[in-house]
């Protein structure tokens, strides 16, 4: 089985593909699953409500689409910030790779060994693989998705402002990054420290031992010391420069779902989607080794290959996909 490049879909990627190109995903991308997936496709279940649908109508197709074998569930975004601020994490050394929840150290009659206990991320995707999607919601998408709608913009806005006062409109995304960047790494450390991590919920006792450690270690520079928050802190301050503008159009609520996903970018080699937002701003936040791509051209490239391989004789094909296509074709498949 190929152990091809880490994968972030959204919805609207995987729901445009049929399922032997799901299968061919599934076979060439280790599928990074992120806790916004489920929220944002249970969001459907609201609809099933209204109009007197199933979930499984709704919902079900995207689940069976979605790929199983070589998939991974991604801790969510608030255990990473604790674990990198707790001196728990290195982002350096995640290498665009799925973060799943680490195990435990235990010792038993003189003997250790690390213990792994089913985290809820793992546990709501095998319950979205039994199709237990109303469990799912209940249990954890809920919850997830409000955690999101709390973070208040305007909030975040107007406290930047009261301390470094009004700045000008950014004149393009690009430009709303570069501003964000420079009041990152221009603002007083000190007080960014405090105001971003009381911006992203966390409690006043964590933030007094941050403090503390980020004292302790001669003050370096944010970016240095906490770089997965440094991400989080950015993403949010960038949105809120750009939501008195125009860059960016007919920006709902529900927006704010599709930039949390931008918090799980420095898990995967590979983002597509096919919503518009996404197009314009994950490019923004990618390192040089990682790539978007437009989910219309992953869908396009997956039916080239289905064809591909579609038309290989039967008893190839008999095989099975495992077998016959470990690695992609090596010349481009048109």
């Amino acid at each position: 089985m190929s152990q091809g490049p880490s994968l972030i879909f959204d919805k609207s990627s995987l729901e445009s593909l049929n399922l032997d190109e799901a299968a061919l995903l599934d076979n060439f991308y280790v599928s990074n699953i992120t806790p916004l997936f489920f929220v944002e496709c249970l969001a459907d279940l609201e609809k099933a409500i209204r109009s007197k649908s199933t979930p499984e109508q709704l919902v079900g197709s995207i689940a069976t689409r979605t790929p199983d074998m070589q998939s991974k569930a991604n801790v969510h975004h608030s255990m990473i910030l604790k674990a990198e601020l707790s001196r728990n994490l290195d982002l350096s050394k995640v290498l665009e790779r799925p973060m799943p929840a680490g195990g435990t150290l235990v010792e038993l009659e003189g003997k250790k060994g690390m213990m792994f206990q089913t985290n809820p991320e793992e546990e709501a995707l095998q319950r979205w693989r039994r199709r237990e999607f109303l469990s799912v919601e209940r249990a954890f998408a809920k919850e997830w998705r409000a955690a999101i709608l709390r973070i208040n913009h305007d909030d975040l806005l107007s406290m930047m402002r009261a301390n470094i006062g009004h700045w000008r409109k950014p004149k393009s995304l690009e430009d709303a990054k570069q501003m964000a960047d420079f009041i990152i790494d221009n603002m007083d450390a000190e007080w960014l420290i405090g105001f971003g991590m009381e911006f992203l919920d966390m409690r006043r006792e964590a933030i007094a031992w941050v403090h503390n450690d980020w004292t302790t270690r001669r003050k370096p520079a944010i970016r240095e010391y906490a770089p997965y928050f440094t991400l989080l802190l950015t993403v949010n301050i960038f949105f809120a420069l750009v939501l008195p503008t125009q860059l960016l159009r007919d920006v709902k609520p529900s927006h704010q779902i599709d930039l949390a996903y931008l918090y799980y970018l420095p898990f995967c080699s590979v983002f597509t989607s096919k919503d518009r937002f996404h197009a314009q701003i994950v490019p923004l936040f990618l390192n040089q080794r990682q790539t978007f791509v437009n989910g219309i051209e992953l869908k396009e490239e997956m039916q080239k290959l289905n064809a591909y391989y579609s038309a290989m004789p039967d008893e190839v094909l008999r095989q099975g996909l495992f077998n016959f296509a470990q690695t992609p074709p090596r010349t481009r498949v048109f």
